[in-house]
């Protein structure tokens, strides 16, 4: 068991908290940029369904396809691993965005409970 004295223990309370400062902004700016993708994504096919009364699909596949990441093509038979992640692929970008700017919140609201909890502790 390591003890620390309590200037120690302040000192590394204050880098605690200086990175959970930097995870909680860190994390908003990552969800504003997320956000801003996804309605972009969305506003693209709500304005195609408004047009042509149908919804377009736009799976992360096509996404990465659009960005040159194109995947090579199969040569032998899907194996489980394969279809999983094929799977994962046609999955759809805006709803995967949405998931992603949930998640980026969480480790901000995450960031800011343990910044307000050191606060506390220290004083500041």
């Amino acid at each position: 068991m390591v003890f620390f004295s309590a200037r120690e223990a302040a000192h590394g309370d204050a880098k605690t908290a200086l990175a959970a400062t930097f995870l909680k902004v860190a994390a908003l700016a990552c969800t504003f940029v997320t956000l801003v993708l996804a309605a972009i994504i969305l506003s693209w096919q709500a304005r195609a369904w408004i047009l042509t009364g149908e919804w377009s699909s736009f799976p992360i596949s096509r996404v990465l396809a659009l960005a040159g990441f194109d995947e090579p093509p199969a040569i032998r038979a899907a194996t489980g691993i394969q279809v999983i992640f094929d799977w994962g692929l046609d999955l759809p970008a805006g709803g995967f965005l949405l998931a992603v700017a949930a998640i980026l919140t969480g480790f901000s609201v995450f960031a800011a409970s343990v910044e307000e909890q050191l606060g506390k502790r220290t004083g500041s």
